[in-house]
């Protein structure tokens, strides 16, 4: 007997349903997730973010590893100098004050 008599011919589907239809049930799944996955990670950065109270505002070069920058922890800016053995508080900026109108005068009291 051979095995091909055996098995039944396969007949087209004729009753008007989408033949993939479970494709478009998995896409729409896939797109779900994927929108739920997104929005979970916005949510997580913004926390992370809001949860820093120390970030460097501007960092100056000076050559040869050295460097002045404005860190902000909370309200307040401090201006400190480093290289690459230590790192010195140079002053509290002041709100009204500048980078520029600050580093004048620490430069007027090393003179």
């Amino acid at each position: 007997m051979n095995l091909l008599s055996q098995v039944e011919p396969l007949q087209p589907v004729t009753d008007g349903s989408p033949r993939h239809s479970s494709v478009g049930q998995w896409s729409e799944a896939l797109r779900i997730k994927a929108w739920t996955t997104l929005k979970w990670i916005g949510q997580r950065i913004k926390a992370q973010q809001a949860d820093k109270n120390l970030r460097v505002c501007e960092s100056v070069s000076l050559g040869e590893k050295r460097f002045v920058a404005v860190i902000q922890v909370d309200e307040e800016r401090f201006l400190i100098g480093g290289s690459s053995s230590s790192v010195a508080f140079l002053t509290r900026l002041q709100e009204n004050k500048t980078f520029a109108t600050s580093l004048t005068q620490q430069v007027g009291k090393i003179s």
